[in-house]
């Protein structure tokens, strides 16, 4: 996939909410990207795309960035001229960029059993997969990714 530059400039990310760190939170906040992207007449398979990542990243930052505690989640859908849509997602649980040392990840092995995969890698090859390009920040002290589709 191609990972040319992100084109999420500031004033692009018109539409942003909060959301309680909780899994009962996904689905409320997956309808609230498809529902932007959809202003901005992005394409179904772009915002299945969204949808896909941004259930990882949600879900990542409850069980293990909050592991239980309470705290907030913060998304931003943006929607820039060049056609090259994408959203942020941020916490506030303790600094953790996901993408470090991801060059290691190589995915699963179709030819071990799954009880026997290691542990993590999955998702961010499905986000680098099903992104256009994704980074990591840490911006007033929070972790902040944002994925371009």
């Amino acid at each position: 996939m191609d990972r040319k530059g992100n084109s999420l400039a500031p004033g692009a990310c018109k539409f942003s909410t909060h959301f309680d760190a909780r899994l009962e939170a996904v689905p409320l906040a997956l309808d609230f990207v498809a529902t932007a992207l959809r202003t901005g007449f992005v394409s179904d398979e772009r915002i299945a795309r969204s949808e896909l990542i941004l259930e990882e990243l949600f879900r990542n930052a409850v069980l293990h960035g909050y592991a239980g505690q309470a705290g907030g989640v913060w998304v931003g859908v943006c929607l820039p001229d060049d056609g090259e849509p994408g959203f942020w997602l941020e916490d506030e649980a303790a600094p953790f960029n996901p993408l470090a040392g991801a060059g290691d990840q190589h995915g699963p092995d179709p030819g071990q059993a799954i009880a026997a995969q290691p542990v993590g890698g999955v998702g961010l090859l499905l986000i680098r997969q099903l992104s256009r390009h994704v980074e990591h920040a840490i911006i007033e002290g929070r972790n902040r990714t944002t994925v371009t589709i």
